[in-house]
């Protein structure tokens, strides 16, 4: 009783997140092309809308064959949030007047490493295998590659942080 009163609650918060993260992206879509701020918040929030959309979908399927399809779906967001993150910071450094070319190069490094790690998603077990169900909800089992990426998902998400408090500054 408890547990289905939780996964409804998920539900309806992920239900959220999908609409309002949709509709935020929706409202910038004018500003986009000329705003480099405005066109990397959209990214940011377009991934982060593909992770929590697919959650929700997946909290609706019944078979195992397409809850794993939808969880390595979700990778695609969850891969590319720590890049799009960087690129959101150097954005914001920009407008305040700091442009480097090593912000630049490290942003074009973290898109390369967040597309090895969603081709090693896709394509190996190494980050993520079989599906685990529980009631109520399908998780991917985290094998030892995770954790390599859970160590450049934080390192990424620290320098970007720094790099907002420095634009804030």
């Amino acid at each position: 009783m408890l547990t289905d009163f939780l996964a409804l609650t998920n539900d309806i918060i992920q239900a959220i997140i999908v609409i309002f993260g949709t509709a935020v992206v929706l409202y910038n879509l004018p500003y986009v092309r000329e705003n480099r701020v405005s066109r990397t918040y959209s990214l940011l929030l377009g991934a982060v809308v593909i992770v929590f959309l697919t959650e929700l979908l997946v909290s609706r399927v019944r078979l195992v064959g397409s809850a794993e399809n939808w969880l390595t779906f979700k990778w695609l967001g969850i891969t590319f949030v720590p890049a799009i993150q960087f690129h959101f910071s150097d954005a914001l450094l920009v407008t305040t007047g700091s442009r480097s070319t090593r912000r630049r190069a490290i942003e074009f490094v973290c898109y390369l490493i967040s597309f090895t790690f969603f081709l090693l998603v896709i394509s190996t077990d190494l980050i993520v295998n079989a599906v685990i169900e529980t009631p109520n909800a399908f998780h991917l089992r985290a094998t030892a590659g995770f954790y390599a990426f859970a160590v450049y998902f934080w390192a990424v998400s620290v320098a970007s942080i720094y790099n907002v408090v420095r634009a804030y500054q």
